[in-house]
C-alpha cells in the first residue's frame, strides 16, 4: 500500500506541532509534503513564555520538509500552492486560522483536526484554561473530520484523560498534547487503510468557549473560595491570575490554597480582606472560607508570597 500524502498545519512555536512533525516525517506509511505554519513574527500565546521553545519552521527545514508560512492559509495564493501538492490528508494540530471550504476540498480524502477537548464540550480556544476554571472532571482529546464550522465535525477517535482536580493550566496542555501524540499514532494506520468511521457529535451538548480575555484573569474574592483557587490554577504560567494591591500595582498569583484546616480564626470577613499570621497571608473570600496565597510572580520568576509582596501591599487590609 503506498504512503498517505499529508499535510501538517500548526503554529510555528506549537509545543503539539513538533512531535506531530517527527511522527509523520518519520513514519514508513506517511509522506509528509509540506508544513504550513505562522507568517513570521507571529506566535502561538500559548507557549510564548515556556522556558523550552521550539520552531517548527527550522525543524521541518532541517528535516528537508517544504514549509509554507502566508499570511493567510486561505489567501488565494496558499490555496493554488497547496492544490499542487495533491495531498491525501490535511492534519490540523494548533492551527489558529480557520480552514475556509475552498481549502477543505483540496484534501483527496479529508481534513482532521486534532482537538484538545471531550467534542462536543469545550469546543473553541485554550480549552485547558476553561477545563480547569470550570472544574471539569475528567478530560479528553478529539480527532475530528473538518468541516466549515469550527469544531463541530465529526468524531474519528477520542483518547480519555483521567484528572485529579488539582492540575494546572499548564498541566493539563501538557497532558493533552501527549494525548493527542497518542491519539496521532493510533489514528494513522486508520488514514492509511481508509476504516476511520464518523461519529455525529452530539451538539445538543456543545459547549464553546473564545479566546480568555484580561478580565477572566482577574481575581474575584466575592466568589467561593475552592473557585477563585481554580481560576488561579486555570491562569498558571502564563499570564497568571492576577488582584490589584491598594496602589493599583497589579499582583500574579500563581499559586493558592484552601481548606487546609489552618489560617485566621473568625470567618465571615468581607471579601478580599487580607490577614497575616504565623501560617501565611490570606484572602477572605464569599463563602467564609480563607485563601492563602502561596506563590506570586516576581521579575518573571515564581516566588514565595513573601517580603515582595507585603512590600507592595503595605499595611493594607483589602485588595481586588
Amino acid at each position: 500500500m503506498d504512503p498517505i500524502r499529508v499535510v501538517l498545519f500548526t503554529e510555528v512555536n506549537s509545543k503539539l506541532g513538533s512531535p506531530f512533525l517527527s511522527i509523520l516525517h518519520g513514519h514508513p506509511d506517511v509522506e509528509l509534503a509540506a508544513l504550513v505554519t505562522s507568517p513570521p513574527g507571529k506566535l502561538c500565546a500559548y507557549f510564548t513564555d515556556d522556558e523550552e521553545a521550539v520552531d517548527v519552521a527550522d525543524q521541518a527545514r532541517a528535516l528537508g520538509v517544504r514549509v509554507l508560512r502566508p499570511r493567510s492559509a486561505n489567501d488565494p495564493d496558499a490555496v493554488e500552492a497547496l492544490a499542487a501538492l495533491d495531498a491525501d490528508y490535511f492534519l490540523v494540530g494548533n492551527f489558529q486560522q480557520l480552514l475556509k471550504a475552498p481549502l477543505l476540498a483540496l484534501p483527496r480524502r479529508t481534513s482532521v483536526n486534532f482537538h484538545p477537548s471531550p467534542l462536543p464540550e469545550f469546543a473553541g480556544l485554550a480549552p485547558f484554561y476553561w477545563m480547569v476554571r470550570e472544574g471539569a472532571a475528567e478530560s479528553s482529546v478529539s480527532a475530528i473530520e473538518m468541516g466549515a464550522e469550527l469544531d463541530d465535525g465529526d468524531l474519528l477517535m477520542q483518547h480519555h484523560i483521567p484528572l485529579s482536580g488539582r492540575e494546572t493550566g499548564l498541566e493539563l496542555r501538557t497532558m493533552q498534547e501527549r494525548a493527542n501524540v497518542l491519539m496521532l499514532l493510533d489514528l494513522i494506520p486508520q488514514l492509511v487503510e481508509g476504516t476511520w468511521e464518523r461519529t455525529p457529535q452530539d451538539l445538543s451538548r456543545r459547549s464553546y468557549y473564545g479566546r480568555p480575555r484580561d478580565e477572566h484573569y482577574r481575581l474575584d474574592f466575592s466568589r467561593p473560595a475552592a473557585v477563585v483557587e481554580r481560576h488561579v490554577r486555570a491562569a498558571y504560567r502564563n499570564p497568571g491570575a492576577w488582584f490589584t494591591a491598594p496602589g493599583g500595582q497589579r499582583i500574579r498569583l500563581l499559586s493558592a490554597a484552601y481548606g487546609e484546616g489552618g489560617g485566621p480564626g473568625g470567618g465571615g470577613r468581607p471579601p478580599g480582606t487580607l490577614v497575616r499570621d504565623g501560617s501565611g497571608l490570606y484572602v477572605a473570600c464569599a463563602d467564609g472560607e480563607w485563601l492563602r496565597l502561596v506563590t506570586v510572580e516576581c521579575g518573571g520568576r515564581e516566588v514565595a508570597v513573601d517580603d515582595p509582596v507585603l512590600a507592595l501591599l503595605g499595611e493594607a487590609t483589602t485588595v481586588g
